[in-house]
């Protein structure tokens, strides 16, 4: 069974092989992710579902194109950590939270645009909306990153 020691330190030993920038990346985002949960104060139970997650995962089988492959692991070992234990990255909430205020702030301000000037309105309210929805969605995003952070479940 892998446990979070030996899954870093099989990563440390990819990362020492590897020249590749970007293999290099995935590596060490894997191994600050499990060095932030080693520093956790976790229960038997949840290190048991860590342990077993990391087992399933199959990390030390992979031997070709591993990039790619470990990326979707690393991808598939956060999506576990987020939905067992709301654990999340940093900046986690802000990145999906502007998003969302794109889309919501370019619709409210083509339509507030359109109804105000038929034509030159439009692109002013898809300007206007759609920084207005991006800050708002910023601090939104901000506010709920900072509770996360409060309750101890960024990683």
């Amino acid at each position: 069974m892998m446990n979070i020691n030996k899954t870093s330190e099989l990563l440390n030993t990819l990362l020492s092989q590897t020249d590749k920038k970007s293999e290099k990346k995935i590596y060490n985002c894997f191994i600050r992710t499990l060095s932030s949960l080693n520093n956790k104060d976790l229960t038997e139970v949840k290190l048991n579902l860590i342990q077993e997650k990391l087992s399933s995962l199959n990390l030390n089988t992979v031997t070709e194109n591993r990039k790619k492959i470990y990326r979707q692991k690393l991808s598939e070992f956060k999506v576990f950590l987020k939905n067992e234990f709301s654990f999340t990255s940093a900046k986690y909430y802000t990145e999906i939270w502007i998003i969302y205020g794109m889309i919501f702030g370019t619709g409210i301000g083509i339509s507030i645009g359109t109804a105000i000037v038929a034509g030159l309105g439009t692109s002013i309210g898809l300007s206007i909306g759609t920084g207005v929805g991006m800050v708002i969605g910023m601090v939104y995003g901000a506010r709920k990153d900072a509770e996360a952070k409060r309750l101890g479940r960024v990683i």
